[in-house]
């Protein structure tokens, strides 16, 4: 029996046979390997070791590593005696075992190779293994979920519910008493279930048919006696035209009598329960509407029964008559000051008896004279100031959007405050929101009223007494309790003149006369409500730019500011409102701040426009008085480097550049206008200044005759018209 050892040791001899005919027969056969393709020799030594891996075990070329291996070894060792020798003999000897060496070294290659190839054939075997398992296991889920399919809907079928089921069936005993006998059918019914679930179906079915036209029989004499209800009540309607044409009649009587009864009775009975004041703005605002602007509407509002027992309980004060200053307002609110003044001293004498609860009688009293003081007058005035231009907003109504301010009347304070409300308006958008935020549309109506502070000089006093030192508080009290703010405008607007060393000539910023009496109303009221109705129109113009900005439905496109389409390469990311916080944080408009040109009454927007890797942040700050005021711009460019104005000479010629174009040109359309001019600005930074910047990233796609002028190098950011087309030149 052959062992495993000799058959290795035959195959070594073999292949030391194979190396050594290769050797000696090399010379002859270079001609013909020479004149073989090299791709062919490759190829077919690929399928030979192939072959060769399958048809031999992995556990011969194992054995065989180590015999050759062994063989190596003992080579050096051989060579290292022959080289110790020095002689000429051993240096033919040592070139002989160098050749064996050789050879056995390349018998270590390919084994190698071997061994590679039959690692590849095992990830390749192990891969289709694989797919197959996973094939397999795609194909039981699959079977699985049918199956579990199938289980739903054999329960689904076990859990059917017919709709004979959801009928309610007289009872079996009552069917076969009512029932005939030709649809009951005892004999078979009683005994079969299903037969009898059938006839009591069919007596349902009869029953019913029965009942519909018992209820066809009924609709018809219940129509009958609508029409006869309808003809009664169509005789009785009848006299109310008739009555109102007898009072058409009498209409000559009246006013030949002078007795308008008829169209102010019901308003007149309310207008008398109104304060001084308010009673002077309805009647002033009224007179107004009815000859000047018939889109300004004045309204009564508030608690009638209330204002009535107010009425009666100053009637029943003798001094009420007479207490009539020489300023035209009554002193009776002094008179009920007093009043209050000596009751809340009899309830703290009566608390101080108390001693225990001493601090907490001292808190009461407190919060009771803060609620008398900031106690309203029952009745309100709202005047509703509308538009002309429906256009401008969505609407609700059929005149357009409207601006509802009411007027409420503190007694105690002696001044009038105004509270806004928008009707008709359907706002979308948050940035847009910003702009009709009603604690912002009337602020500066008027140069320097904020309406922060009360103009009643009194009120600082009555604020001292109840330990509020600053007016702020005041106006905060007020907002918090939806009463507004008390605009000065609105005093002279309701015809309280009040003595102030900053409130001395207050006609000037109206009509432009120095006027002191009250019988100035008719030259303040057109001005003041002119000023409202422009406030509230410029905001709707404002707001549509706004929401067009934020909704992204203005094309950025191009430029046509000079009548000629010019491409616009940068791009708008957002439009979002921030706060006059975030203004002041970014430090791009301190200038602004300081100067107190941006203050916190304004309105703050953020724009960022991208081109590439630049990033040109915008800072709009859109006074309170639109478009009075044009918007200002501020510029942050992100582009190897912050640059801000403060120390890039092109930035702040581009604020410049922006910041020139003026609201009252372009009331409708600026904000979009300036932000064309800055995203075309910015192209023209970036493809003046991206040539010096490997890799170029900005290709120049506008046309302008020199890239820099002068010393101070600046850009062609102005568009100037050139025949047919616009170019771009220096400022």
């Amino acid at each position: 029996m052959v062992s495993k050892l000799d058959v290795v040791e035959r195959e070594v001899a073999t292949d030391k046979k194979r190396r050594k005919t290769s050797v000696t027969n090399s010379a002859e056969n270079v001609l013909a390997t020479a004149k073989v393709n090299k791709e062919d020799v490759y190829m077919n030594t690929i399928a030979c070791e192939e072959q060769e891996s399958i048809g031999r075990s992995p556990a011969k070329d194992a054995q065989l590593f180590h015999n050759t291996c062994e063989e190596l070894r003992i080579l050096f060792g051989e060579i290292a005696k022959l080289k110790l020798e020095s002689s000429e003999d051993s240096k033919g000897k040592m070139t002989e075992k160098r050749i064996e060496g050789s050879l056995a070294f390349v018998l270590l290659k390919k084994l190698n190779r071997l061994d590679k190839v039959r690692i590849r054939d095992g990830r390749d075997a192990l891969h289709k293994e694989k797919l197959r398992v996973d094939s397999n296991r795609l194909q039981l889920q699959n079977l699985l979920y049918e199956a579990e399919h199938l289980k739903r809907e054999v329960q689904r079928c076990y859990l059917f519910k017919s709709q004979d089921e959801e009928i309610e069936l007289v009872p079996v005993e009552e069917f076969y008493e009512r029932a005939p006998e030709t649809v009951s059918r005892p004999d078979h019914t009683k005994t079969d279930e299903h037969i009898r679930r059938i006839a009591r179906l069919e007596w349902e079915l009869q029953q019913r048919k029965e009942l519909d036209a018992q209820l066809k029989k009924l609709q018809t004499l219940k129509d009958a006696v609508q029409k006869d209800i309808v003809s009664k009540t169509e005789r009785l309607e009848s006299l109310g035209p008739r009555l109102r044409e007898l009072l058409v009649a009498t209409r000559p009587l009246q006013e030949a009598l002078e007795m308008p009864i008829e169209s102010g009775w019901e308003i007149l009975k309310t207008v008398r329960l109104l304060s001084q004041p308010l009673y002077l703005l309805y009647a002033n605002v009224s007179a107004y509407g009815e000859a000047c602007d018939n889109l300004i509407s004045a309204t009564i509002q508030g608690d009638e029964e209330e204002a009535k027992q107010l009425e009666n309980s100053l009637q029943d004060d003798d001094s009420l008559n007479h207490g009539c200053n020489d300023s035209g307002v009554c002193n009776f609110r002094d008179r009920g000051d007093s009043d209050n003044e000596e009751n809340e001293h009899e309830q703290e004498r009566g608390m101080k008896k108390r001693g225990h609860h001493r601090g907490q009688t001292k808190a009461n009293l407190a919060e009771i004279r803060k609620e008398r003081l900031f106690k309203v007058h029952p009745l309100s005035v709202t005047i509703t100031v509308r538009t002309q231009d429906q256009s401008s907003m969505p609407s609700d109504t059929q005149t357009g959007p409207g601006l509802a301010l009411t007027f409420s009347y503190l007694p105690n304070m002696n001044v009038v405050t105004v509270d806004c409300a928008l009707t008709g308006i359907q706002i979308s958008g948050v940035a847009a929101g910003d702009v009709l935020a009603v604690e912002t549309i009337l602020n500066e109506l008027f140069p320097g009223d904020n309406g922060d502070e009360s103009p009643n000089p009194k009120t600082k006093y009555q604020l001292q007494e109840l330990s509020i030192e600053t007016p702020l508080q005041m106006g905060k009290l007020l907002v918090e309790s939806n009463l507004g703010r008390s605009f000065r405008w609105v005093q002279e607007l309701c015809g309280l003149e009040f003595i102030s060393s900053s409130y001395e000539c207050r006609r000037d910023r109206y009509t432009g006369t120095k006027t002191t009496n009250a019988n100035g109303c008719h030259e303040t009221i057109p001005s003041i409500i002119r000023a409202i109705r422009n406030r509230w129109e410029s905001r709707l113009k404002l707001y549509k730019q706004i929401h067009d900005l934020e909704s992204k439905l203005i094309d950025t496109s191009t430029n046509d500011e000079r009548g000629h389409s010019i491409r616009i390469s940068s791009s708008l990311l957002q439009w979002s409102s921030i706060s006059f916080e975030d203004y002041v944080a970014s430090g791009v408009a301190n200038g602004f701040v300081e100067d107190s040109v941006a203050t916190d009454k304004d309105l703050y927007f953020r724009a960022i426009v991208i081109r590439g890797s630049a990033k040109l942040e915008c800072y709009i700050c859109v006074s309170c008085r639109y478009p009075e005021a044009s918007p200002l711009w501020s510029l942050s460019l992100n582009w190897n480097g912050k640059h801000t104005a403060a120390g890039n000479s092109s930035v702040r010629e581009m604020e410049y550049w922006v910041n020139t174009l003026s609201a009252k040109d372009h009331p409708h359309n600026v904000l979009p206008m300036q932000l064309k001019r800055a995203m075309s600005c910015l192209d023209v930074y970036l493809e003046t200044d991206g040539q010096f910047y490997t890799p170029a990233e900005f290709t120049q796609d506008k046309t302008f005759l020199k890239p820099y002028r002068g010393r101070s190098r600046a850009k062609p950011f102005r568009i100037a018209p050139n025949g047919s087309s616009s170019l771009f030149t220096q400022i």
